[in-house]
């Protein structure tokens, strides 16, 4: 009993909590947690590095970048217009 107890205690600490770590970005995102430090690397999704080693996420940060993809994803280019190329 005492145990379960704690085991929401640590639960709701985690919901309470801004940042989150590669692991839980991994699950939002749907990918592995190689891909997500892979992300990191290139720069390509929001995060904070804590010293050499340590990633942080914020968790706002990341449900917005999901959003930005997937409007991204459906947003519909104009067409370039053809051009005419001159064979040598």
């Amino acid at each position: 009993m005492e145990r379960k107890s704690e085991q929401l205690k640590e639960d709701a600490k985690k919901s309470l909590r801004e940042t989150i770590e590669a692991a839980e970005v991994a699950v939002i995102l749907g990918l592995s947690t190689w891909s997500v430090y892979d992300l990191v690397r290139k720069k390509a999704i929001p995060h904070i590095r804590i010293g050499k080693r340590r990633v942080l996420f914020r968790r706002s940060s990341i449900l917005r970048f999901l959003t930005e993809q997937e409007v991204a994803s459906t947003r519909v280019e104009e067409p370039e217009k053809c051009k005419i190329r001159q064979l040598k």
